[in-house]
Formats: C-alpha cells, sequence, structure tokens
C-alpha cells in the first residue's frame, strides 16, 4: 500500500472487522485504485471510499477507469472556510492535458 502523506495504512488489518461484520463492509484510508481494487478482489472489503482523492480529483471514476495519474492533494487545504480553495479549483482530467 502506498504511503498517504506520513502514514501507511494497511486494509489488510481490517480483515478481523471484515469477518466479524455481516453487512456491506467498506474500507477507506490510504487506499490507491490498485490497493483497493486488490481489497475488495481478496475479500477484504465489499466497497473502498476515496475521500481525500475525490477532493482533489473530481473525475476521479474516470480517472480510475482510464488509470489516469490523480492530482495531488493538499490537506492545508481541508476543511477550511475558503469554499473554493482545496474544493473547486482542481483540474478535471480534460484540462490537464
Amino acid at each position: 500500500m502506498k504511503t498517504v502523506g506520513d502514514k501507511s495504512e494497511t486494509p489488510y488489518s481490517l480483515l478481523p472487522m471484515r469477518e466479524a461484520f455481516k453487512g456491506t463492509f467498506i474500507a477507506a484510508g490510504g487506499f490507491d485504485r490498485k490497493d483497493g481494487n486488490n481489497a475488495v478482489a481478496r475479500g477484504h472489503a465489499d466497497l473502498i471510499a476515496y475521500g481525500r482523492w475525490f477532493l482533489a480529483n473530481p473525475d476521479l471514476p474516470k480517472r480510475f477507469e482510464l488509470n489516469a495519474p490523480l492530482n495531488k492533494y493538499n490537506r492545508e487545504t481541508f476543511y477550511t472556510s475558503d469554499p473554493v480553495i482545496g474544493y473547486t479549483d482542481y483540474p478535471f482530467l480534460e484540462t490537464t492535458a
């Protein structure tokens, strides 16, 4: 699994919770496209949530579909009072070429 920021999170440590919970299990935290697909394929989760990546990539499903590069997010702009910076100023894939 990739390091996100200064943390490296392991989806496989969630397996005991996944096995104990009988409903739809959603995992989040540090997954990239490859790791998310692997976690679902191996039964470690039913769904993967991509919060930070969605903030920086408004077209994240399209980028995942094309295996396109991702915009890097800036944690310093998360949860600020500015309604634009960090939320609506990241470029879509079509505008990064």
